[in-house]
């Protein structure tokens, strides 16, 4: 839907891994002007339950990955949901 619509510059959803909540973001810029193809980039941030974002919880970004741009939605997307599962899948490694 975002790469049809113009005006739909962002998206979130909500995620699981390992039994936390994550909101991730993807959002559309157009970062060379309207007249050239959009970039996406992403943010996820650990949530409770009720959605409110969670103290001291996860939150990382698509602007820490090499250039952190992409050039269509869902490759932003899956970029944040791997993200997501390395970091959840460190802190489980850190924690034993």
């Amino acid at each position: 839907m975002m790469a049809r619509l113009s005006a739909l510059s962002g998206v979130t959803v909500r995620e699981l891994a390992a039994r936390r909540r994550f909101h991730v973001t993807v959002r559309k810029r157009w970062p060379d002007g309207f007249r050239q193809p959009p970039a996406y980039g992403w943010e996820v941030r650990e949530v409770e339950e009720s959605g409110a974002e969670r103290s001291g919880g996860l939150v990382l970004s698509s602007s820490a990955v090499a250039d952190g741009a992409f050039i269509d939605a869902e490759h932003a997307y899956w970029s944040a949901v791997e993200a997501v599962q390395v970091s959840v899948a460190a802190t489980r490694a850190d924690a034993r």
